[in-house]
């Protein structure tokens, strides 16, 4: 069916196969988009930020003498 498919409409079935996942989500991209970054977003500042007891010249100086 993919294969039929990209044929009529003269594009890649990786092409077809990306058509048919949106054509199968629905709706707005740009709005489908927005939604997944805001998901991101909300998730990120979920995290806490990482605490470094040595400052970064420290990690590298110890690095380079190893």
């Amino acid at each position: 069916m993919l294969k039929c498919r990209a044929s009529a409409q003269k594009c890649s079935h990786s092409q077809q196969a990306l058509a048919d996942l949106e054509a199968m989500a629905g709706g707005d991209p740009r709005q489908r988009r927005r939604l997944a970054l805001g998901r991101i977003a909300e998730r990120w500042q979920q995290w806490q930020a990482l605490s470094w007891e040595e400052t970064p010249e420290s990690l590298i100086r110890c690095d380079r003498e190893r």
